[in-house]
């Protein structure tokens, strides 16, 4: 008789191979295309709120503290929730936890309009980033459920497309609906979130997925490749996280350093973005043709070496085009993790992707912290720092890497 684990990952095989068996080419592109427009105009909606968020509540009377509390929140939540968002996603279905999770985020969003206690904006942000919370797991969970694994390279390829598309121009929509009031601004968030849950309740079936009751939860002790593949993602999103977190508090007061205005300091993370999104189909092809371990690492790494660069730059075009390669490079790695982890774990992918995310958020929220005292020890010192992060966890992640293996053989009966 086969041991308990080994009968519940043949049984998860087996499932999936009926899904995508049953699920026709055009429903899988169906599914995948309605994932991909909720991510974008989610994206766009979140992308809105972010310049004028602050600038709201200073209006409001908050000061510069509170205003980092504030907006921290949604951070903290998201550390707190993705865990916890893709274990329930396992039992109610990704369907249903990505339309919930944007619902609250959408109410969360309406609900700034409201005058409230601005003590009691802390908890509302809290409440909206619980929403991403719950989304966030569940989206990238639902993507490995309706494309072969031969595809899921260029399928988070476009879901990485997505969000940057909507990060780019979500600002210029807040900025151009704050001239008609603060709260337009949060109101078209709300109704952006809602119009992506709508677009999932709409091409998404009712997920199929395995009542999980019954069923071990992920395997996080003893040999197995979803456990190494877990792990490996973990630590190389630790890296990657304390790496944003420091570039997003540091980057617009280095900008300032070199002498840029505003509108150049906005045009820098613009332009970052642009080649993200230009370069992410061939991230997305490179990851299902090439081995997802060493463009994973790679990208990482490479990316994170251009960070010691900036602190010997004095040109503000020198500063944007050095930008442009360095987001080139960074267009790798979302894709081919994405892919190598949901390739490596068999079934309970939401509670994979929670793992992954909880680490990725904490580590964001840790070199949030820690950057505006960095850069407070001098210019280059949050770049060495953060590109010794991205370095080391990239090398800490590689032996589990290794210990994972390759892709799996496609199975019989399963589209290529």
């Amino acid at each position: 008789m086969l041991p308990a684990t080994t009968r519940w990952l043949a049984r998860g095989l087996s499932h999936r191979k009926l899904r995508l068996a049953r699920m026709r080419p055009t429903e899988s592109r169906s599914a995948l295309f309605g994932i991909v427009a909720g991510i974008f105009v989610s994206g766009t909606g979140i992308g809105s709120l972010l310049p004028i968020l602050p600038l709201y509540l200073r209006e409001r009377g908050a000061s510069y503290a509170l205003v980092g509390v504030i907006v921290g929140s949604a951070l903290l939540a998201q550390a707190i929730g993705q865990w916890p968002a893709g274990i329930l996603a396992e039992r109610v279905g990704a369907k249903a936890m990505m339309i919930g999770g944007l619902v609250v985020a959408a109410a969360a969003s309406v609900t700034f309009i409201i005058p409230l206690p601005i003590e009691w904006l802390i908890v509302l942000r809290f409440v909206q980033g619980l929403g991403f919370a719950a989304i966030i797991p569940a989206e990238l969970a639902a993507v490995a459920d309706v494309v072969p694994r031969a595809k899921l390279g260029r399928a988070y390829g476009w879901v990485s497309g997505a969000q940057q598309a909507g990060y780019i121009g979500g600002p210029a929509i807040g900025g151009f609906l704050a001239v008609f009031g603060r709260w337009t601004v949060f109101a078209v968030t709300g109704a952006a979130l809602l119009a992506a849950a709508a677009v999932i309740a709409v091409t998404l079936r009712t997920s199929s997925r395995v009542r999980v009751d019954n069923v071990p939860r992920l395997a996080v002790s003893g040999p197995s490749r979803a456990k190494a593949a877990v792990i490996a993602v973990a630590i190389l999103s630790i890296g990657l996280g304390l790496l944003i977190g420091v570039y997003d508090v540091i980057w617009s007061l280095y900008m300032r350093s070199r002498g840029a205005s505003d509108p150049v300091v906005g045009l820098s993370f613009t332009l970052f973005a642009l080649p993200l999104l230009v370069a992410t189909p061939l991230a997305g092809w490179s990851s299902d043709r090439w081995d997802r371990r060493w463009l994973a690492v790679g990208s990482v790494v490479l990316g994170s070496l251009m960070g010691p660069i900036y602190p010997y730059l004095t040109s503000i075009p020198t500063i944007l085009f050095v930008g442009l390669f360095e987001g080139a490079l960074w267009a790798f790695t979302t894709p081919s993790m994405n892919s190598f982890l949901m390739d490596a774990v068999a079934d309970r992918r939401a509670e994979a992707q929670g793992i992954v995310g909880t680490a990725l958020s904490s580590a964001t929220a840790v070199g949030s912290l820690v950057g505006g005292a960095l850069f407070a020890l001098g210019v280059a010192i949050p770049f060495l720092v953060a590109a010794g992060a991205g370095i080391v966890f990239a090398l800490a992640a590689l032996p589990w890497m290794l210990s994972a293996g390759a892709r799996r053989p496609v199975p019989e009966g399963e589209s290529a």
